[in-house]
């Protein structure tokens, strides 16, 4: 008997040590392969998600359940949004009549509990009542992130395994996945970006600067909210594990917190399964990250802090940064509102993952109060008309990779983004070292003009 235990422990060791050793090896092997986390697999452009493939972005999101809003309507206020939904719908406008009153009765807080503490549908009304929940997040992000975090409480799920029950034995930290709410939020993202991009495109210059920061801030709240959603619902397909931060002593399953900036940071304790068999996943080590989702910038990009968070000594680092000097680059040339989020390990400050989140400017953003602003559209345009046959650099198309029978729209912008990337360096090689061009040219209306 006393041999029989002793086998079972010598097998239980020898266990336990493969265990170690393969956590070991996974650790170093992250470590080793962390340079391609740097590669953005996603990326939004003017309100959809695009999917890298290894050779393009390609768009994932098919918009449905849409209402059409007449050009008047202010898509700053959500109400009015939603009421185009509950038009000519008995069941859509008893809805929001009952979330109406529990706004004013109650506040924004116990709206959004309201709707996310139901189960899902696949309605019209689900639509309006998601749309609702991202419009009240965007409008009180200025604020804080009490209602973001509000809302994150009810995009996990405690995870009770294959069997139904509980796969790990319940004495610690509580485990849990993101539901379908996640998917739900960012698809009411992608309608509130369709509207407000259809607005901003068509809308006039607007003189009032009080006004008009009104819907810059909107535009970018929104941006970096839908952002935030997608880095969830993208990076965050493990287990979840509750933790304490600070010094309340609350468990959080995710925290939000915004810093003096405008930068919104996402704490959790993620487990990665390192063993699958089938449906069988075998759990070893945590780790503590920290997903960073930057404020936008006009033409420019918010990446002075990135090596406060990320370590030199990893080649990961010196890459990711080369890639944001690339997206500061054509953002400034196409004037693009930009922004990036970082994923990375808070214990040894490594690379988890990236991703860009793209929208272009409009008339409406002329801060400046510039007589004629190039906008985005503006941009394309002139870039395509500079190296089309005839134009200002067109006997350079082929050396900076240029095709007019392809041309470059914001439709096919998204996708096109690495090849935009591509062309914009060789614009600098090409046209600034060997020819002496200031390359932000290369977006002006040039025509009429000789070299």
């Amino acid at each position: 008997m006393k041999l029989e235990y002793k086998k079972r422990i010598y097998w239980l060791l020898r266990f336990i040590l493969i265990v170690c050793v393969v956590n070991v090896l996974t650790g170093m092997y992250e470590v080793f392969t962390s340079n391609y986390n740097v590669i953005a697999n996603q990326i939004i452009w003017r309100g959809a998600r695009y999917n890298w493939d290894g050779n393009i972005y390609r768009n994932i999101d098919e918009l449905e359940n849409l209402s059409e809003l007449p050009k008047e309507c202010d898509i700053r206020d959500i109400w009015a949004v939603a009421s185009y939904y509950a038009k000519d719908d008995a069941e859509c406008e008893s809805r929001l009549r009952e979330l109406e009153n529990i706004y004013d009765d109650q506040g924004e807080k116990q709206v959004i509990e309201n709707i996310l503490e139901h189960d899902l549908g696949d309605d019209k009304k689900t639509r309006m009542e998601y749309l609702i929940v991202a419009g009240i997040l965007t409008k009180d992000l200025d604020k804080g992130t009490e209602l973001l975090n509000t809302a994150l409480n009810y995009c996990f799920d405690r995870d009770l395994g294959v069997l139904g029950y509980k796969r790990y034995i319940d004495i610690g930290d509580k485990l849990y996945r993101k539901n379908e709410k996640v998917e739900e939020i960012i698809k009411a993202f992608e309608i509130l970006s369709k509207y407000t991009v259809d607005y901003m495109s068509s809308a006039e210059k607007i003189l009032d600067k009080d006004r008009r920061d009104t819907y810059i801030r909107h535009y970018f709240s929104m941006i970096q909210l839908f952002q935030t959603f997608s880095g969830i619902e993208y990076f965050d397909n493990n287990l979840i594990s509750e933790k304490s931060y600070g010094g309340d002593n609350k468990k959080y399953i995710i925290r939000a917190v915004k810093s003096d900036s405008t930068d919104i940071s996402l704490y959790y304790r993620m487990y990665k399964p390192f063993i699958k068999l089938g449906k069988l996943e075998i759990y070893g080590r945590y780790k503590n990250l920290d997903m960073r989702v930057y404020g936008l910038m006009i033409g420019s990009l918010n990446d002075r802090d990135v090596t406060d968070y990320i370590s030199l000594k990893y080649l990961s680092t010196l890459t990711f940064i080369r890639r944001l000097n690339h997206l500061e680059a054509t953002s400034d040339i196409f004037e693009l509102c930009a922004a990036y989020t970082l994923v990375y390990d808070t214990d040894i400050h490594l690379i988890e993952g990236t991703a860009y989140a793209i929208y272009p400017t409009y008339k409406i953003f002329d801060y400046h109060g510039y007589k004629d602003m190039v906008d985005t559209k503006d941009a394309i345009r002139n870039f395509n008309a500079n190296f089309s046959k005839g134009g200002y650099f067109g006997e350079f198309a082929n050396e900076v990779g240029y095709d007019e029978n392809n041309p470059i729209t914001e439709e096919n912008f998204g996708e096109r983004l690495v090849e935009i990337f591509d062309m914009r360096y060789r614009c600098y090689e090409v046209l600034g070292e060997e020819y002496g061009y200031d390359i932000d040219c290369i977006t002006l209306d040039l025509s009429g003009k000789n070299r």
